[in-house]
């Protein structure tokens, strides 16, 4: 009975291991394990700093202000498009919630996670293995620190945008039958994202039109679509920064937008398709993104219009307060002379690739290059150096964008579909244009744009692989076992350095962090710690708020998070951190009536943080600016900030 009940044990515990052995399951328990190590890590980082600027704090009180019946662009000012205030402020109508400080961070962490899990599954898509997508998901998660700074800033909800395009336009247009479905859904996503940053939803049409224009039949053998598409996108940066262009970062940074976008056209031109190629997806596909695009810009149009904002205000917010953005805070791009030294080599190894194709002769070297290349990329986005490749520190975007060419041209001797052809085009052009979201502040938008170049290290990765598969295989059965032994090992330790750099390091650092910083006392806020020095001085200047019975205040410069945590309303029209630059005479006029109207306003005023934004200068003589500096008096001085009441007759 022994011998006959045990051979149905153990071919249960063999089919156990066996289901765990599947590689979904394997995926599933792989993902699932550093999504909870990205959680945790992105949990200490989010809740341990909180940014002078405050940012974040400027964008909160006009979504509840938004969800309270405001209007935009009158009564909020902003210089972003409406989709981002439609959505997220109309979440908080829907649900009747204000949105706290605790809200925000947590909203940012499932995003944060979540948008680099689809990064990863869409690399696993596009490359078709496993340790690529692993190794992606965590490379996302480390461009996306830059969330940390400002947490609900637009620009969370562009990379929602952005990963959700580039996860559409992988995993592909699907059955015939929904075509022009997925196209639309992801025009739509581009008509969203250029409702709720201008810049960066503009390059991403740019680099669909241009990806369409030089490989889709019939548009890439019509040389009066494509040459003029193809000019207008070497055209680009010089248009958006020819106003600049006395100052050397935005010389260098045109420069190399130009190089590396050529050397795209130039990789590109070794795939362009042959006259009367059959195509029936990339075509019906485009179609219906562009389908898309139109019917959700529309929708978003009208539902802002309906709100009571009119198309003067929009565009006055969208594109006026927009273009203003440099005169307020221009910051330098560190993007020295080399690299584009870099970009002009790589246009040059562009043109040599197209002219020396062997597609019959494998070879190693090709292989061994584009690994170079894709580990570059992944390495510079991802702040890890294990050898010094960086033109600069802190510029994770130069090196990825004068490699981007290297996903244009497929392994020899693989056949491609025509809309893999569209693919490789798109998500390298994608990634360069989106690089000159950068000018002209460079701060988290190095960090976006960084975002967008995860793809493009992996199909390059996935490439070398192609290519060294196949050379091995010309060598024989050895080599190939060989082969596969060292791309495990590889494979397996390129993930692991990933993990430690990016999660485990960060996670146990923002851990101790945590430990060891003070609580926040308000309501909503309590989940973040920060420094005690700090912690202790915003505390003392809330209770000096409530202590002397301040009907409402303002800042110099504004830390919007206090209205938050004194639970008090703005003065409309919602006056951001850099109000001293930002709002217009009018603006600034109307903040003063409203302060003047109030029954006790009071002033919290830090001349050290103003400075980060005057830069030396004075302050413009504007009617808020003049009310703050002259008709208030200190009571209380709290670290560097004074505490201030109304002169006396004011």
């Amino acid at each position: 009975m022994s011998g006959e009940g045990a051979a149905p044990v153990a071919a249960e515990r063999a089919g156990r291991w066996e289901g765990l052995r599947d590689p979904t399951v394997v995926a599933i328990a792989l993902y699932t394990l550093v999504t909870l190590g990205a959680l945790i890590a992105g949990y200490f980082a989010l809740f341990t700093q909180f940014a002078p600027y405050d940012d974040e704090g400027t964008l909160l009180v006009t979504l509840n202000a938004f969800a309270h019946g405001h209007t935009l662009y009158n009564d909020i000012y902003t210089p972003y498009g409406p989709f981002y205030y439609e959505l997220f402020g109309g979440l908080l109508a829907l649900f009747g919630h204000d949105v706290t400080t605790d809200i925000s961070r947590t909203t940012v962490l499932v995003i944060w996670v979540g948008m680099s899990l689809v990064s990863g599954i869409t690399a696993q898509r596009l490359t078709g293995r496993l340790e690529l997508g692993l190794t992606a998901m965590i490379a996302a998660f480390a461009t996306l620190f830059v969330l940390t700074g400002e947490p609900m800033h637009p620009q969370v909800l562009c990379v929602i945008l952005l990963g959700l395009f580039v996860a559409l336009a992988v995993f592909g247009p699907g059955r015939r039958s929904r075509l022009l479905w997925t196209g639309g859904a992801a025009g739509a996503l581009l008509a969203a994202l250029v409702l709720t940053k201008l810049n960066l939803g503009v390059l991403a049409v740019a680099a669909t039109v241009v990806a369409a224009a030089v490989t889709v039949e019939p548009l890439a053998n019509r040389p009066w679509i494509r040459w003029p598409v193809t000019a207008g996108a070497l055209l680009l940066p010089v248009v958006l920064m020819a106003q600049d262009f006395s100052v050397e970062w935005v010389r260098n940074l045109a420069a190399m937008e130009v190089l590396a976008t050529l050397a795209i056209l130039v990789a590109a031109w070794s795939i362009r398709p042959s006259r009367g190629e059959p195509d029936e997806v990339t075509p019906r596909w485009l179609v219906g993104a562009a389908v898309g695009f139109v019917v959700a810009f529309v929708a978003i149009m009208a539902a802002i219009l309906l709100d009571g904002s009119t198309l003067a205000e929009i565009y006055e917010g969208m594109v006026t307060e927009a273009q203003r953005v440099r005169e307020v805070n221009m910051t330098e791009f560190p993007n020295p002379a080399a690299a584009v030294d870099w970009a002009l080599a790589a246009v040059a190894a562009a043109a040599i690739a197209v002219r020396l194709r062997w597609p019959d002769r494998p070879s190693v070297w090709p292989g061994l290059l584009r690994a170079a290349a894709g580990l570059v990329i992944w390495f510079s986005i991802a702040k890890i150096a294990p050898i010094g490749l960086n033109p600069s520190v802190g510029n994770p975007d130069s090196p990825a964008a004068v490699l981007a060419w290297v996903a244009v041209i497929p392994p020899g001797g693989v056949v491609e579909s025509p809309y893999k052809r569209f693919l490789r085009v798109l998500l390298p052009a994608l990634a360069v244009a989106e690089t000159m979201q950068v000018y002209p502040v460079a701060g988290s938008q190095m960090g976006i744009a960084a975002f967008v170049y995860v793809p493009v290290g992996a199909l390059c990765l996935a490439d070398a692989l192609t290519s060294l598969r196949r050379w091995s295989e010309s060598r024989g059965g050895l080599a190939l076992q060989r082969l596969g032994i060292v791309v495990g090992v590889l494979g397996a330790a390129l993930a692991v350095d990933f993990a430690i750099n990016s999660i485990a390091r960060p996670g146990v650092n923002g851990a101790i962090a945590y430990r060891h910083q003070k609580a926040l006392p308000f309501p909503g806020a309590t989940a973040l710690r920060l420094p005690p020095e700090t912690a202790e001085t915003y505390e003392r200047l809330i209770n000096l708020v409530h202590e002397n019975d301040c009907t409402t205040f303002i800042g110099y410069p504004n830390i919007d998070s206090f209205y938050l945590w004194a639970g008090i309303e703005p003065p409309v029209p919602y006056a951001p951190g850099a109000w001293v630059n930002a709002l217009d005479s009018e603006r600034q006029q109307r903040i003063v009536e409203e302060l003047k109207k109030s029954p006790r306003p009071c002033l919290i005023r830090s001349d050290a943080r103003a400075e980060l934004w005057l830069r030396g200068a004075p302050a413009p003589d504007r009617p808020l600016a003049r009310y703050v500096l002259n008709d208030f008096r200190p009571v209380a001085e709290v670290g560097e900030f004074q505490f201030e009441l109304p002169a006396a007759g004011q």
